[in-house]
């Protein structure tokens, strides 16, 4: 062998060892994105659990609200009661490190299955760049949700359509009806099956003309044509094999207009930039959408050849900008079509920039980079810089089940109101207690939420009213509750005497009306004012959480009751934890803002202006700056801060107001 062909041989394995490398390490930082501590215990799995409980006791799926002292009796279509019953199972075997566990797996096999396809048809770059965007897109929904089931079940259907139209192997097409067998019983998305495989068949029928000037035997046989309308065919009748039947099979077209309260993760994309802000993974998606999009027009000439690639892609990126909750389904769908079409346009480009004559030093670069993230995100660095409360590994927040265990321990008794976040966990560690409402908007009528839920929140009046009628005893009360109603409840039920609170800790705020059958409880427990620092801290000494988070979102707490004495307290320590996080700066500098004075509105300036430098560079927070510096009586410094809060923002109407009415 010839010292240069050596070379060679040498060269192409140093390169295949190096690919080999980055695809673990793709696969390695998907993984410890997914190995995060349980923070959504609050939300659906507790609910999930009971159900799965009820299922598996009484061997029937309950068709009705069953949980709630307000509407017991509403009508509930279960569209994930197997996932539930999978969700206990597991629970019963491994607890919640199994359920984290059972996650891992179903998300990484999923990947692996449209990482065989790429594999396929896709070369080297291409890959890692779509892997790479789908991996960050990908991590906006991790918790343990029914939906996992669905991204497996996608990734199977993808799998399956991708190889009968790449490969011609049809053999994984007939495991299609029962995957949408076990689809329509797991969770809502099962709607997608047979739409992606009516792509397919759009697909095949256009180009199977082009086929049939090569293959007579293919023209000739009625077999081969008829064989994928007899698969969808069995899609549709294993799509009517659910509890509910043929309404359960329409369900997914019907669901929202039963909704009478808003979730943050059903909003589009554009509503949700006006309320957060910049988030990582929407941004990402944008610019893969951007990326496909370039890809296409690029291989334009290949369009009718990639009709399934365009039609998969064009709905799922309708869906992406439709609902957040759809961005790991776009994550998914697009990291084979992505590959795919950028593999075409490569083949375009010059010699010289072709991704597979990049040199090793930018695959090295890569390696670096990716070990880099992998460690960033497992030392929690990543989600502190994110604000997240996620941490890496298995543990379970226990602020919610101190909570509970107080009312246990001190034998409170309902009837209790309990704000929509919480009532998925109080079902499951609270039963003997019914719940006032739980975050299942479809097992509620829309009158409730309109005419009961929202309004006893945002009115004290219509408290009065409705706390009597139902004779409610004791509030429950998850105080990170962003709601308009929830934020004027919590202002209002924390000042009114006829209530008293008699435990605060990282989660929630427990009341108890204030009448002589709670006078020992009242007695014990009441927190005012005066002694909150000393109980909270008490109450919360045995928290499990990131103490930066505890105390962050603590000081928030008091800072919206107007405890203010207690918000710069928490935000104080949490400085301590961490001089460099902008919040405690941007908390303490509201509370004293509050404080007309000359002293306060200097602290004030100091520290949200420290918030600012440190990150939080939002708009809003450069119009209080400048209004503050209006009252300090810096109206250059002010002028200028209105501008820059407009520069951020051009819809920023006080900021504009001022602008007009001060500095013209």
């Amino acid at each position: 062998m010839s010292k240069s062909l050596r070379n060679n041989v040498m060269e192409k394995q140093s390169s295949y060892f190096l690919n080999g490398i980055i695809f673990i390490l793709l696969f390695g930082l998907l993984a410890v994105f997914l190995v995060h501590n349980f923070d959504s215990i609050g939300q659906d799995i507790g609910r999930h659990l009971k159900v799965g409980e009820i299922i598996w006791q009484i061997k029937e799926v309950p068709k009705t609200n069953l949980f709630s002292y307000t509407e017991p009796d509403f009508s509930f279509t279960n569209h994930h009661w197997l996932s539930e019953v999978i969700f206990l199972g597991v629970y019963n075997l491994a607890g919640f490190t199994g359920l984290i566990l059972l996650k891992v797996f179903v998300i990484l096999a999923s990947f692996l299955l449209l990482f065989f396809i790429a594999k396929k048809q896709a070369t080297f770059w291409p890959i890692t760049i779509s892997f790479i965007l789908s991996i960050l897109i990908f991590i906006s929904r991790t918790e343990v949700r029914p939906e996992i089931f669905s991204f497996a079940i996608l990734s199977f259907f993808l799998f399956a359509l991708f190889k009968s139209k790449h490969e011609n192997t049809d053999y994984y097409l007939w495991f299609l009806p029962l995957a949408q067998l076990l689809w329509v019983n797991l969770h809502i998305y099962f709607f997608i099956g047979p739409l992606i495989f009516l792509f397919f068949l759009i697909d095949k029928k256009i180009n199977s003309k082009s086929q049939t000037l090569n293959s007579k035997q293919y023209q000739n046989s009625n077999y081969q044509k008829s064989k994928p309308f007899f698969i969808l065919f069995l899609i549709i009748l294993a799509t009517l094999a659910n509890p509910a039947g043929f309404q359960g099979a329409l369900l997914p077209f019907n669901i929202l207009k039963e909704y009478g309260y808003s979730i943050i993760e059903n909003q589009t994309l554009a509503f949700l930039s006006g309320f957060f802000g910049f988030n990582l993974s929407v941004f990402i998606f944008k610019l893969s959408v951007a990326v496909l999009a370039l890809a296409f027009l690029l291989t334009v000439k290949k369009a009718k050849q990639r009709l399934f690639e365009i039609l998969v892609s064009a709905f799922f990126i309708y869906a992406g900008f439709k609902m957040f909750r759809n961005l790991p389904l776009y994550a998914l769908a697009s990291f084979p079509v992505l590959a795919i079409l950028l593999t075409d346009a490569f083949k375009k480009t010059k010699t010289s920039v072709r991704a597979e004559r990049v040199n090793y030093g930018f695959k090295l670069g890569v390696i670096v980079f990716l070990i880099f993230m992998i460690l960033f995100v497992a030392s929690n660095s990543y989600y502190k810089k994110e604000g997240h409360s996620k941490i890496f590994g298995f543990s379970v927040p226990n602020g919610l089940k101190r909570a509970v265990n107080f009312i246990k321990d001190n034998k409170i008794k309902g009837p209790m109101f309990n704000n929509f976040d919480t009532g998925g966990y109080l079902m499951w560690q609270l039963p003997e207690e019914k719940v006032f409402v739980d975050n299942r908007p479809e097992a509620y009528s829309v009158e409730f939420f309109n005419k009961t839920y929202k309004p006893m929140q945002e009115s004290k009046e219509k408290w009065a009213e409705f706390s009597e009628k139902y004779g409610i005893n004791l509030i429950f009360f998850a105080y990170t509750d962003a709601t308009p109603w929830g934020e004027a409840f919590l202002g209002n039920i924390t000042h009114d005497p006829n209530w008293r609170i008699v435990y605060i800790n990282e989660n929630v705020i427990i009341l108890v009306k204030n009448i002589k059958s709670n006078e020992k409880i009242i007695s014990n427990f009441a927190i005012s004012e005066t002694d909150v620092i000393d109980k909270t801290i008490e109450n919360v000494k045995n928290s499990n959480s990131d103490k930066f988070n505890l105390n962050i979102t603590l000081s928030l707490l008091f800072y919206k009751i107007s405890w203010r004495e207690a918000a710069v307290y928490f935000a104080d320590e949490a400085i301590k934890l961490d001089p460099q996080a902008p919040r405690p700066y941007l908390y303490k500098g509201f509370v004293y803002a509050y404080h007309t004075d000359m002293e306060n509105q200097k602290l004030a300036d100091e520290n949200i202006r420290k918030a600012i430098d440190s990150g939080l560079k939002d708009s809003q927070y450069y119009y209080i700056l400048g209004v503050i510096n209006m009252n300090l009586g810096h109206l250059d410094e002010a002028r200028t801060l209105f501008i820059k809060a407009l520069e951020i923002d051009k819809n920023n109407q006080q900021a504009r107001e001022f602008l007009n009415k001060y500095f013209k």
